[in-house]
């Protein structure tokens, strides 16, 4: 074989590498503009639904969050300082575990507690709405 055929072989091979390596990259880079309008439509929706100024959406969000927070941290607390019973509930598990025999059970029991009931869930909900509306607000900051 000649050394010309070899080279327009090479030569071919070598084109044909070339052109879908170009085609990869177009592929991708069209993939990539599509990413990007896409996130901007994202953006854009995000930016109608935090500066919508329809009172009735604003006013239901803050019904919630104000249920949310009567209901869950402020009634226990009130129900404390009036001496109503509060009723928590807790699992017990009795028996052991002894090699193949295992003698576990649990059960579930109500407990009655006088004062204010502060859970550990308590916490969690309370810094959830601070750092949720502390958030919102530097989010608007600008």
């Amino acid at each position: 074989m000649s050394f010309e055929i070899l080279n327009l072989m090479g030569s071919s091979v070598l084109g044909a590498i070339m052109q879908i390596m170009g085609a990869k990259a177009n592929a991708q880079a069209e993939m990539m503009k599509q990413l990007t309008a896409n996130h901007k439509l994202e953006e854009i929706s995000r930016d109608k639904v935090r500066n919508n100024k329809n009172s009735f959406f604003q006013m239901t969000r803050r019904i919630i969050v104000l249920s949310a927070v009567f209901s869950i941290i402020v009634l226990p607390m009130v129900a404390g300082v009036f001496q109503v019973p509060i009723y928590i509930q807790s699992e017990i598990t009795t028996g052991s575990d002894w090699l193949i025999f295992d003698t576990r059970n649990t059960a579930m029991s109500w407990y009655q507690v006088n004062g204010i009931a502060i859970l550990s869930w308590h916490k969690d909900i309370i810094l959830s709405i601070i750092a949720m509306y502390v958030g919102s607000s530097i989010a608007k900051a600008k």
